[in-house]
């Protein structure tokens, strides 16, 4: 058993590093281009071992808290990555059964993780841990609820793409607060005052979000510019 844990963390180590070095590339590179593609789907799968053996791990070792925590932040960058790659593949709008399989099972995992963090609450009043569950188990409800909804109606225009970037965007920052969640306290003083730590876990969370809603507001807008430019010029030929 002991060597199966350690081949497991081994593996979860190094494919999470392997995550945050290949999530860089799709960022910088040319979207679309086979760089762009090949380091996103090494991404993907990255993000599936993760959370594969994030769950082993945590099903064979003593409870921890902070294991079950993470757990659960590697089940969310798992979401995030899978919806956002099969973003590119639903591009007519159709959800195949493993997407909806895949998003109620998700949006279990996000009540269990609001009620636990509730039921800390309860037991040990507003601290660190019934903090993180909420935040993150609310964050994972939130996408997962969205895609349950936005399955009934009518999707706009490069849907797809949007999914595409701010769900592979999401699963980034997950994985980037997972890594800091890991190796913080070697970061901060020991002095350090306990809202110190909680506040830097959810801060990449905040700060991602509003760079990827800059994003969707600028892509928008390029797209927005793009398409009156055509009908204007399409007007100009039929006239």
């Amino acid at each position: 058993m002991k060597t199966l844990i350690i081949s497991l963390l081994v593996i979860h180590i190094i494919t999470g590093f392997t995550a945050l070095l290949t999530g860089l590339i799709p960022m910088f590179s040319k979207k679309g281009s086979r760089l762009h593609n090949r380091a996103g789907l090494v991404y993907v799968y990255c993000m599936i071992t993760v959370a594969i053996t994030a769950l082993l791990l945590c099903v064979l070792q003593p409870f921890k808290m902070m294991r079950l925590f993470l757990t659960g932040i590697a089940i969310f960058s798992f979401y995030l990555s899978m919806t956002g790659w099969r973003a590119t593949k639903q591009k007519n709008g159709q959800v195949a059964a493993f997407d909806k399989g895949l998003t109620y099972l998700t949006a279990a995992v996000s009540i269990a993780m609001v009620g636990f963090g509730m039921y800390l609450l309860l037991l040990n009043g507003l601290s660190f841990f019934p903090i993180l569950f909420s935040f993150f188990g609310l964050l994972t409800f939130v996408f997962a609820g969205r895609d349950m909804i936005c399955r009934n109606e009518p999707t706009e225009k490069m849907h797809w793409f949007f999914q595409h970037f701010t769900r592979m965007g999401g699963s980034y920052i997950a994985t980037f607060t997972a890594a800091l969640v890991t190796n913080i306290g070697r970061v901060l003083p020991a002095d350090a005052p306990a809202w110190s730590a909680t506040a830097s876990w959810i801060a990449p969370a905040l700060i991602g979000g509003m760079l990827i809603s800059r994003t969707v507001r600028y892509y928008k807008k390029k797209f927005a510019e793009k398409e009156t430019k055509a009908t204007t010029m399409a007007t100009s030929v039929a006239a």
